[in-house]
């Protein structure tokens, strides 16, 4: 086939199975071409650069890339078609992969090159779902991968549209062209740090509502200049439970599913 180029993200922590996976996708179909993502806070980085027309999660119970990554998926690509590649199909597995959200599942080794990318191109030819009424946005700027993954699956989890960067000057290009209603930022951060970030979202049209993690003590110097612009301050090692409400305090309740509601509140 050599219809329009597709940009697809492909999304799984088995490296010889994304490889494979992006072999066979390349194989089929001359227009597709294929990102990888190894963790849900780099295929949130990738998606919000936009560009992507599909999304492949190859889900495996046992990592950390499961059918439970559907919803925080959904919530960053309202309107993409998301297709769950299982190990087994059974009923069970479909009707989760649904509820959560997944535009189909397929076993891989049910297809060939072809059948894949006539698979996909289905999908594809089909008309766009609508979006809902926008969703806040929530920023994570965070240097480490580790918590930055953390708090992205977390954030998500809870129905937010999430976006996140790695130090505070690409924070500061992403709100100019695309506003966030909340900033999570650490201070001891790269290029530009946070108490840094914090003092240039003052000078934001839309001001965010900002909260503050951070693994080091804070002085009472950093403090006094913090406290009239940081709504919340925390210390890790986190306690998700309450970022999740002071997030749901600023910005909105939770819109997350209910079928996860008791996965997010045991993280």
């Amino acid at each position: 086939m050599t219809e329009s180029t597709v940009n697809i993200l492909l999304v799984g922590d088995i490296t010889s199975r994304r490889t494979t996976i992006r072999a066979m996708l390349e194989s089929g179909d001359m227009g597709f071409r294929v990102s990888t993502a190894e963790t849900i806070g780099k295929a949130a980085t990738r998606l919000q650069k936009g560009g992507i027309d599909l999304v492949i999660l190859d889900s495996r119970e046992g990592t950390a890339i499961d059918l439970g990554s559907i919803p925080v998926l959904r919530c960053l690509t309202p309107t993409l078609p998301i297709l769950a590649v299982l190990p087994m199909l059974h009923e069970r597995d479909r009707r989760v992969a649904d509820y959560h959200g997944a535009s189909d599942c397929f076993v891989l080794e049910n297809y060939d090159e072809n059948g894949l990318a006539a698979l996909l191109r289905r999908h594809l030819a089909r008309p766009a779902q609508e979006e809902a009424s926008p969703t806040p946005h929530v920023l994570i700027v965070e240097d480490e991968p580790s918590m930055a993954e953390i708090l992205t699956r977390y954030v998500a989890w809870r129905g937010y549209r999430v976006s996140v960067v790695h130090n505070g000057r690409d924070a500061l290009d992403l709100v100019m062209s695309d506003p966030a209603d909340l900033v999570i930022t650490d201070l001891d951060m790269p290029l530009l740090d946070g108490e840094s970030l914090i003092a240039e979202l003052q000078a934001c049209e839309k001001r965010p509502h900002i909260i503050v993690v951070t693994g080091n003590a804070v002085s009472d110097l950093s403090w006094a200049k913090l406290r009239h612009t940081v709504v919340e301050l925390y210390q890790k090692p986190l306690n998700l439970k309450e970022i999740g409400r002071t997030v749901e305090r600023l910005v909105g309740v939770s819109l997350r599913p209910a079928a996860i509601a008791s996965a997010c509140d045991a993280l």
